[in-house]
């Protein structure tokens, strides 16, 4: 996607940065009042692609609080919606008297067109639709600042339909159809019938499914699949103590049979070794090719014929 813009404050001093982030995320979006005790020095970039009526952002930044206060909405009114996917990191989101924490795979919704609060406690990344409001004619007050169960289902297209638009290079045409699709699966999401996610049995299958789900994911963790099925870590351990490998032996397992797979499709031959490794969820390249070669007998080079 060329359609993108760019904001950073890392070009700046840093007694700067945090005023220039309370300009570039008005720019970038709309009417915000950030505020965070960090002032000596600030991290912060967003990164937007224009789909048609639709955008994305991601946004990449550290500890604050934003608000959409009711003298903004009135100043600088928008009729839409932003759908939150977070990346890394955990935040909370209130509108309308609810509140709802996301971690790393929760959605949620807010109505631009009414105050809102945000709250970031550290680092994180966040990808944020923005849908107009016609496109979501379904959703009313009740169903903002509401999570939506992205481990099965329409909530998880959605997700993965967000995380393919940052970070496949589709052509805009493609992309802008991609997002109004995203933005039709969220509104189904979002009806009340799918809101209250339904713990999983806990089971192997249970677990292994949902980091087959989350594969991708930079937090998966033990600890993240047993906040997803509302399980124990104990439990979680527990239920790959019977089996032939543990969890981290099961999630590096899916990872290389994923890498093997894109490895050996020509359709992703312009991709390096290191894009495939890092695709599938390897941060370290190094423990990679040793890994792979373990795994498979050769190296993720001759894996490519």
């Amino acid at each position: 996607m060329d359609n993108r813009s760019y904001w950073t404050t890392a070009a700046l001093a840093p007694a700067e940065q945090f005023t220039h982030w309370r300009e570039l995320i008005c720019e970038a979006f709309l009417a915000l009042t950030p505020e965070s005790d960090l002032r000596g020095g600030f991290a912060g970039s967003v990164t937007q692609w224009r789909l048609g009526e639709l955008s994305l952002a991601r946004i990449e930044s550290q500890r604050q609080t934003v608000h959409r206060t009711e003298a903004a909405v009135q100043r600088d009114p928008i009729r839409g919606f932003y759908a939150n996917l977070q990346v890394r990191g955990t935040s909370l989101m209130a509108q309308h008297g609810r509140v709802a924490t996301l971690r790393p795979g929760d959605i949620a919704v807010v109505d631009a067109d009414e105050p809102f609060r945000f709250e970031f406690d550290g680092d994180f990344r966040q990808l944020s639709l923005f849908v107009p409001a016609p496109t979501l004619s379904t959703v009313d007050p009740v169903r903002t600042a509401t999570a939506v169960d992205t481990t099965t289902g329409v909530g998880a297209a959605v997700r993965h339909s967000l995380e393919t638009l940052a970070r496949e290079p589709l052509r805009d045409s493609a992309a802008a159809r991609l997002a109004l699709h995203a933005a039709g699966m969220l509104s189904i999401a979002l009806e009340p019938s799918l809101l209250t996610p339904v713990r999983s049995p806990r089971s192997y299958q249970t677990c292994v499914e949902d980091i087959e789900e989350h594969l991708t994911d930079e937090d998966l963790s033990p600890a993240v699949t047993a906040r997803r099925l509302g399980i124990s870590v104990r439990t979680v351990h527990g239920l790959f103590a019977g089996h032939e490998a543990s969890y981290a032996a099961t999630v590096r397992r899916l990872r290389l049979e994923r890498a093997a797979r894109h490895l050996a499709d020509p359709a992703m031959r312009h991709l390096r070794v290191i894009d495939v490794a890092t695709e599938a969820g390897f941060v370290n390249v190094a423990s990679f090719h040793r890994v792979f070669r373990q795994q498979f007998g050769r190296t993720p080079n001759a894996a490519r014929g």
